[in-house]
């Protein structure tokens, strides 16, 4: 089958993945820590994960909203994630990271959160964007960026993390993977997916 683009169906696409599907990470895991066999999709999908915990620790001292990226000629470009950046007036779920997958949910999924270890980044790090173990992790390494001094930001993870998907399967939704993830960044505003330009 041809791949198309499904222009007319982007913006029911992205409807659909604003409506989170799981409140929290710690309902797709066992008793032993695993994520649940086939609890998630094993097809290309795009997803989202949002902050669906209470704003309060997001308004916490624990909290640093602050993020230093490299930027044009290596020099530091500072951003500062307020509360309109955020959305946080509204009480609704914050989008913290929106992504695309081939290979399965599932496994994305586990490959963001690395739920084996308690701490992914060095504990107490600085505002600069530290590099991250994996070129994966871009959800549990936001984590870690905004609780800097936190020792196990597992647990946040899992009361306070939820996850939104739209399964669009297979080589003929190729491009419209590529154009809802794209549109989906643009009007969420993940702070997570952030970059900047060199």
């Amino acid at each position: 089958m041809r791949a198309t683009v499904d222009g007319g169906s982007l913006g029911r696409w992205f409807e659909e993945l604003c409506r989170v599907r799981v409140t929290s990470i710690g309902e797709l895991m066992t008793a032993r820590g695993k994520l649940k066999a086939s609890c998630l999709p094993h097809c290309s999908t795009i997803y989202a994960f949002w902050w669906t915990g209470s704003d309060v620790l997001l308004h916490s001292r624990k909290c640093r909203r602050d993020i230093v990226l490299k930027g044009p000629g290596g020099r530091s470009v500072a951003l500062h994630m307020d509360d309109d950046w955020l959305g946080l007036s509204t009480g609704l779920p914050v989008p913290l990271y929106v992504g695309k997958t081939a290979a399965g949910l599932q496994k994305r999924v586990s490959q963001h959160l690395m739920l084996g270890r308690e701490r992914i980044l060095p504990l107490g790090s600085a505002a600069d964007k530290a590099k991250a173990p994996t070129t994966s992790c871009q959800l549990r390494a936001g984590i870690e960026h905004l609780f800097p001094d936190e020792r196990n930001t597992r647990t946040i993870v899992l009361e306070n993390v939820g996850l939104s998907y739209v399964e669009l399967d297979g080589d003929r939704h190729a491009a419209n993977r590529f154009y809802l993830e794209d549109m989906a960044i643009g009007r969420m505003r993940p702070p997570f997916n952030v970059d900047i330009e060199r």
